[in-house]
C-alpha cells in the first residue's frame, strides 16, 4: 500500500500539526495553559512517531524524543504520515534558522513567502508515480502565524522577536554541517534565511493535500555574513538566548488552536504586509 492510499482517522474539527524543535517546547506545559495533552505512539508505513495530542493541535518534536536525530536523519514521511492520520489538515513548522542577510539579527522572527532546496526534495511518489505539486506555502495559515508573532511581540512579556518579517525565502541545505561561506553566498541571492528541514516537510505535507507554513526564529548570522565568528557554541548560546521567545510563540499558538485572533496590532500588521518585504 502507497503512504498515499494510507486511512485518515474519522475526524470532527481538524486538530493543527505543529512540528518544532526542542527549543520550542522546552519551558513549554501544555497542562498549564488548560489544555489537557496526551502522549501517544503512531504507527504510519515509515515508522513509528510519537506526539503530544489535544483536541485543538499534534505536537512532534522533529528531531525525536528517543534522543538527538540531526536534520539528514529526521523521517519526515513518517511525521507527516502521523499528523495527516489524526485529522490534521493544516500543518506549522517553526524553524531555527540562519540569517543570509545581516539585517536580520538573532531574535528576528520570520513568516517566508517561498521556500528552494538545495538538494532532491523527498516525495511520496512510488516508482513510476507522478506526483506533480505545483509548491507553495499556504498564505491563510502565514497570515495567521505572523498574528501569533505580533501578538507576542506586543505583549512584551518576554524578550520579544527584534523584528517580524513576513516574506522572505527560507533555503534548505542537507546538513547537518553549517553551509560554507561560497554556498552562503549563493545562497543569499536568492534567499534570506537557511535552515536544514522545513522545505522537506513543506514538499511532502503539500504531496498529502496538508496545507503548510514556516515560522522561524533567526538564531545566527550564517557563515561569514557578519565578522562575528559562526561556531557550534556559539549558535548553541544564541539559541539558548531566543528560547523564551519560542516557548512564547509557541505558547501562543497552543492558547489560540491555531486559530486567528483579531487584535488591532493583528489589523495593523494586516495593512502593513500588503507591502512586500515588510519589516517591523
Amino acid at each position: 500500500m502507497s503512504p498515499l492510499d494510507e486511512q485518515d482517522a474519522e475526524r470532527g474539527d481538524a486538530p493543527l500539526g505543529i512540528i518544532a524543535g526542542s527549543g520550542y517546547l522546552d519551558g513549554v506545559d501544555p497542562s498549564a495553559l488548560g489544555v489537557p495533552v496526551i502522549e501517544a505512539a503512531i504507527e504510519t508505513s515509515q515508522g513509528v512517531v510519537t506526539v503530544q495530542r489535544a483536541d485543538a493541535f499534534v505536537f512532534l518534536r522533529r528531531h525525536g524524543t528517543d534522543g538527538y536525530h540531526p536534520p539528514h536523519r529526521v523521517p519526515h514521511h513518517a511525521h507527516l504520515l502521523a499528523l495527516r492520520a489524526l485529522g490534521a489538515r493544516e500543518v506549522v513548522g517553526l524553524t531555527s534558522v540562519g540569517a543570509l542577510r545581516d539585517e536580520y539579527a538573532p531574535g528576528t522572527v520570520m513568516v517566508p513567502e517561498d521556500y528552494l532546496s538545495t538538494h532532491p526534495p523527498p516525495t511520496f511518489a512510488r516508482e513510476g508515480e507522478a506526483l506533480h505539486i505545483v509548491p507553495e506555502l499556504d498564505a491563510g495559515l502565514r497570515r495567521r502565524l505572523e498574528g501569533v508573532a505580533r501578538r507576542v511581540m506586543a505583549a512584551g512579556s518576554v524578550p520579544g522577536p527584534t523584528a517580524v518579517v513576513a516574506s522572505g525565502v527560507y533555503a534548505e541545505t542537507r546538513g547537518p554541517r553549517f553551509e560554507t561561506r561560497a554556498e552562503v553566498r549563493a545562497l543569499a541571492r536568492d534567499a534570506d534565511v537557511v535552515g536544514m528541514t522545513a522545505a522537506s516537510e513543506a514538499t511532502l505535507a503539500q504531496e498529502l493535500g496538508l496545507r503548510y507554513a514556516i515560522l522561524s526564529i533567526v538564531d545566527n548570522w550564517a557563515h561569514g555574513v557578519t565578522d562575528e565568528p559562526l561556531s557550534l557554541e556559539g549558535f548553541r548560546a544564541r539559541q539558548e538566548e531566543n528560547r523564551r521567545l519560542a516557548a512564547a510563540i509557541l505558547s501562543e499558538i497552543i492558547r489560540t488552536g491555531g486559530a486567528p485572533v483579531r487584535t488591532h496590532t493583528d489589523a495593523q500588521a494586516s495593512s502593513d504586509s500588503d507591502q512586500p518585504g515588510t519589516m517591523t
